[in-house]
């Protein structure tokens, strides 16, 4: 009587066991790069698109915004993190520029490389659409 008690007891702890490793796994986060786009413009509406791409020419994140003067930002967008983000693209109100990922120096911190687009002015394109980069520890879904 003593084995199947045993025996019970066994497969009973393996069942119970089976739901926490389950709901363990929804515990484990997916690193992400973050994306933060400020419209600098004072009172100035824009429509604008960001696209990252890896050296394939692969989409990795593409979001479209549309700012007013009451909407000037949308901050901390995610997609997953690579190693690959190589250019982003920038188009405001219909005009496109391209930029290189922006170096960081991340490795080692346990954070991922995000990006800041800033919009300013009158759109002259050497000065008006800045890219730089930032380090944040971030996971997909937060």
């Amino acid at each position: 009587m003593k084995r199947r008690q045993l025996i019970g007891a066994i497969a009973t702890a393996a069942i119970g066991s089976a739901g926490c490793v389950s709901g363990l796994s929804s515990l484990v986060k997916t690193p992400a790069h973050t994306v933060s786009v400020y419209n600098l413009s004072e009172k100035r509406a824009r429509e604008v698109e960001v696209s990252v791409r890896n050296s394939a020419d692969e989409i990795l994140f593409e979001r479209s915004y549309a700012f007013s003067e009451s909407v000037q930002a949308s901050e901390s967008e995610t997609f997953p993190a690579s190693d690959d983000p190589a250019t982003v693209l920038v188009t405001v109100d219909g005009k496109r520029y391209e930029r290189q990922w922006p170096a960081s120096d991340c490795n080692g911190l346990s954070v991922w490389e995000g990006l800041d687009v800033k919009i300013f002015g009158k759109m002259d394109p050497e000065r008006d659409v800045y890219t730089g980069g930032n380090c944040q520890t971030a996971y997909m879904g937060d």
